[in-house]
């Protein structure tokens, strides 16, 4: 029995490391977030791709720099938080922190999570629009609030999830363990 709690309290102890060195790789987004920097070119890219993949659908809109202008007077700005850099850096930092036997495979986990939430990002953002276009723009909010927003966090945990269960047989706790 007592040799059963302490692979308990090894788990548990394993979990709580894990999630100080997740909350450490926090640091850098918060500093960001504090000194409000920014990367303009991500922004101008988001802002251009949008106006050109709505324009190959039909849509006469036109970007002005980091805003993409629909019917002449609804401007929707590419913020730099609109680029989806948090959710970047988030499965980023997940990827780092989680204990998985090889560093190629956790490599291999950032090199395709990111675009994939990058493209997320961009359908996102396209579909926000899109809504207000059709809909008309009083829902625009709406639904880059309360539908994306909570979307972008569901599809990072189902990311990283899908990886965990991938991964299941490759996870070595006992790293975060100091023995």
């Amino acid at each position: 029995m007592a040799r059963r709690l302490q692979k308990k309290e090894k788990k548990l102890l394993a979990l709580l490391l894990l999630l100080v060195a997740f909350n450490i790789l926090s640091i850098p987004m918060y500093l960001v977030m504090y000194f409000n920097l920014s990367f303009k070119p991500l922004q101008y890219f988001l802002a251009l791709a949008t106006t050109k993949f709505l324009n190959a659908l039909g849509y006469p809109v036109f970007q002005d720099g980091f805003t993409v202008v629909a019917n002449n007077f609804n401007l929707i700005e590419i913020s730099w938080d609109s680029t989806g850099w948090k959710s970047m850096y988030t499965l980023l930092a997940l990827g780092i922190v989680t204990p998985v036997n090889s560093w190629k495979k956790r490599m291999k986990f950032i090199c395709i999570s990111i675009p994939a939430i990058f493209l997320l990002n961009f359908i996102r953002i396209t579909t926000t629009i899109l809504v207000g276009l059709n809909f008309g723009f009083q829902y625009f909010e709406v639904v880059h609030t309360f539908l994306w927003r909570e979307g972008l966090i569901l599809a990072i945990v189902c990311i990283w999830a899908a990886w965990l269960w991938n991964e299941k047989d490759n996870i070595n706790i006992s790293q975060y363990i100091i023995r």
